[in-house]
């Protein structure tokens, strides 16, 4: 059903921002980020594919009746596609979170306007720098707020109350990091995606580090391989983007490809969603009062102890190169090299010393 509002003047009622906020607290966060990690997990090992027997309503709303000049892709077009999925889910939950705590502890309504969680969102800037910085000054002040956030009130914070906060505080900071970090530019990835689909996505390129030369005939022996034995850098889809890092780091364009572990990220985007989910419940018990209406997606249980860190472990992100200097054309730019998780290893590939092998089984 539309919403029952009627334009009345220039600014938001009281009633209007009511009406507004009823409707957005019947949403459920939570299943919505679930369902899509559970769809992208399912897509990656599936083989379907659409064809008139099976999807007639589309193909005939294309004019077709054969799928052969249509939809064709191969698994490894599929893979690649689910990674690309991932990373945005990733990034819009990262966003949703912020964006969140930023209408709960920062936002302002306009001259005139009633206050609505609900447009408090829908009005926050743009530049996610700007809502990261307002929650930082807001939160800094009242270090109190984020508990409010996340419990109900008379909530004791102790024990494992006490791990579940310090564990959404990891998980808060960690949507911030994926938002601002500069090593990778991990939000330029996401901008990429959206505006245009400026990037290169890969499926068939694997980079591994190896301490055995080829022999002589120009083969690589399997045993060169695994544990203890090589680095691997890049063994699953990865995605290459072109970045300008921000103006006060003075550096050129780069190219910046990340390796996407699809577990890992659909996790991350999990343990966010998790910490919205109880935000968003705590909000909605705050418009509603004690008689919530049918339809209040319920409290979440909140994981205990389960860090970023933890998810992500030492596993390779992403590797990042110049491609040009500096604007001044004179300095330096940046070091190439691998990044993992608030670890970054200088890294130079010799292009010019590249020699050619064959991976044989012995």
């Amino acid at each position: 059903m539309h919403l029952p509002i009627r334009a009345q003047g220039t600014t938001l009622t009281d009633e209007q921002a009511k009406i507004l906020d009823d409707e957005f607290f019947l949403s459920n966060p939570l299943s919505h980020f679930s369902s899509r990690v559970s769809m992208l997990l399912e897509t990656a090992r599936s083989s379907y594919e659409a064809s008139p027997e099976n999807e007639p309503e589309f193909f005939k709303t294309l004019g077709l009746d054969s799928a052969d000049s249509a939809l064709k892709f191969d698994a490894q077009h599929r893979s690649v596609q689910v990674a690309i999925d991932a990373l945005s889910l990733r990034h819009q939950a990262a966003e949703a979170l912020t964006r969140f705590i930023y209408a709960r502890v920062a936002a302002a309504p306009r001259d005139g306007d009633a206050k609505s969680t609900w447009l408090a969102i829908a009005d926050s800037p743009t530049p996610m720098i700007k809502v990261i910085e307002a929650n930082k000054t807001a939160l800094d002040a009242d270090p109190h707020r984020f508990l409010q956030l996340l419990f109900p009130p008379g909530t004791v914070v102790e024990g494992p109350v006490m791990g579940a906060a310090e564990t959404a505080v990891a998980w808060a900071n960690h949507a911030v990091w994926l938002l601002t970090s500069d090593e990778l530019s991990i939000n330029a990835a996401h901008n990429k995606l959206k505006h245009g689909l400026a990037t290169s996505a890969r499926g068939d390129v694997r980079i591994e580090l190896i301490t055995t030369p080829p022999n002589e005939d120009g083969t690589i022996p399997t045993s060169a391989f695994g544990e203890g034995k090589s680095i691997p850098l890049f063994d699953r889809p990865m995605l290459t983007y072109l970045s300008r890092p921000p103006k006060e780091l003075r550096q050129g364009l780069e190219a910046v490809s990340l390796r996407v572990d699809l577990p890992v990220v659909l996790t991350e985007t999990w343990m966010m969603a998790n910490v919205y989910a109880a935000m968003f419940h705590i909000a909605a018990r705050e418009h509603y009062g004690e008689n919530l209406p049918e339809g209040v997606a319920p409290y979440p249980t909140l994981v205990v102890g389960r860090l970023p860190e933890h998810v992500i472990g030492g596993r390779p992100l992403g590797y990042r190169s110049a491609v040009t200097l500096p604007p001044d054309g004179t300095t330096a730019p940046r070091p190439s090299g691998v990044a993992f998780f608030k670890q970054f290893w200088p890294m130079i590939i010799d292009f010019e010393s590249k020699t050619e092998g064959v991976v044989v089984d012995e």
